[in-house]
């Protein structure tokens, strides 16, 4: 029986942003695969269009072996890394299921650690309460928890303060300097405030530069209150973004 590795799926699983994506190349008698990333997706989708090759990847690989594409994982949500486990889990799920169409057995096998327990799909992936857990430990340990101080209560990670219904946002202060630099505040049932990091929703990343001040910028970020979304080709625009998207879910829009 094929052992893959979940790490080796996620190794493969890339933001779209990145412009790249994953394959996962599996012997024809299934006792060996290999992960073949990045893959540029532009060059691999014009190649498979105009020459689609007999071993099913746009990019060379071992005669007769089969191919399965990892799907990009979207980057600009609130919990990215919450999105990316979950874009595995599906990936995993179709993979097994590729692999058994080929009357290939396998299973899936991640790498233990502390409070880890290797999983065991057999003809079956992880199950998704699994999955959801482990990645709920991934979460708290890399992003630590939340508090209010008013009344102290505590959140163990940003996916468990965001489905609190108590919260809801009602500012943006963006940092003009440094967007990385701004935070979200929300206001909390027990008329206090909790103010989270932007870094917290999103990785720094080059979108391009600032166009603060110019005349293609509309001045949203000047003002905290508005949680509108931004159409200017700016690195600023993926946090307003995000501050659409939490207005939209808190039935606000400003």
């Amino acid at each position: 029986m094929l052992q893959l590795k979940i790490q080796d799926i996620r190794r493969a699983t890339l933001p779209v942003r990145s412009g790249n994506e994953g394959w996962i190349g599996v012997s024809p008698n299934g006792d060996a695969y290999h992960v073949v990333v990045p893959v540029d997706v532009q060059i691999a989708r014009g190649v498979m269009a105009c020459n689609k090759p007999s071993d099913g990847t746009p990019f060379g690989g071992y005669s007769g072996w089969l191919y399965f594409r990892c799907p990009p994982y979207e980057d600009e949500s609130v919990d990215e890394e919450r999105t990316r486990e979950d874009q595995v889990l599906q990936t995993a799920a179709s993979l097994v299921r590729f692999l058994k169409s080929y009357e290939i057995q396998s299973e899936l096998v991640m790498e233990a650690a502390p409070g880890d327990s290797e999983l065991d799909s057999g003809d079956m992936p992880p199950t998704e309460t699994a999955w959801a857990d482990r990645s709920s430990r991934i979460s708290q340990r890399e992003s630590g928890k939340l508090w209010c101080q008013a009344c102290g209560k505590t959140w163990t990670n940003l996916a468990q303060f965001l489905r609190d219904p108590g919260l809801k946002l009602s500012r943006y202060k963006a940092c003009v300097e440094d967007f990385n630099k701004g935070a979200y505040e929300f206001s909390h049932s027990c008329g206090s405030s909790v103010g989270v990091p932007a870094a917290r929703f999103i990785k720094s990343r080059s979108c391009g530069k600032s166009l603060v001040g110019s005349h293609a910028c509309p001045g949203l970020c000047y003002y905290d209150s508005s949680l509108l979304s931004c159409s200017a080709v700016c690195e600023g625009s993926p946090y307003r973004r995000i501050a659409d998207r939490l207005a939209v879910r808190n039935g606000k829009k400003t």
